[in-house]
């Protein structure tokens, strides 16, 4: 696990907003996928999500933030050590 964030002397972690789902092509779990995640934009305090897909990659702006849709290969290349 990460060491907490410091912060003005508050102790913060640090949250990687995540939904994953195989494709965004059909319009319903596109609609529930990003609703979902938005949703939980919301209730963090969140401006950034992503989606990992098995193939897609979009950026989608929300009304709270931004979401990168992102395939699978490419978040766990991209993943911090």
């Amino acid at each position: 696990m990460k060491e907490p964030l410091k912060n003005m002397g508050a102790s913060v972690r640090a949250r990687l907003l995540l939904q994953v789902c195989e494709s965004l092509a059909e319009p319903k779990t596109r609609s529930r996928e990003i609703s979902a995640l938005s949703e939980g934009m919301s209730e963090v305090g969140g401006t950034i999500g992503t989606i990992v897909s098995r193939h897609e990659e979009e950026r989608i702006e929300t009304d709270n933030g931004i979401i990168n849709v992102v395939p699978a290969w490419r978040f766990l290349l991209d993943m911090p050590d």
